[in-house]
């Protein structure tokens, strides 16, 4: 995961905080409901949070299988001009 998708996770994750407290503080409906609604959209966070997460993931394995595949070729046609040069001599 890359330092840009750190930030972005943590700064929605702190704004998710901040708003969910605010929400508290200024709630006018009693703490049953707002406890059920806290609860809702927790909920909602956690499935955010985890879409995030899976997607920074998947674009990190991706990447990596790139570049994998990228060193692999690069490798076998150095090895191929080692193995030239060694016929040549």
């Amino acid at each position: 995961m890359n330092n840009t998708n750190i930030k972005i996770i943590a700064g929605f994750a702190a704004g998710a905080i901040a708003g969910a407290l605010t929400g508290l503080l200024l709630a006018p409906e009693s703490g049953d409901k707002t406890r059920k609604k806290l609860g809702k959209e927790s909920d909602k966070f956690r499935e955010s949070l985890s879409k995030s997460l899976a997607e920074s993931f998947d674009a990190a394995k991706t990447k990596y299988n790139t570049l994998l595949d990228e060193y692999t070729a690069e490798g076998k046609k150095k090895l191929a001009k080692v193995k030239d040069t060694a016929k040549l001599n």
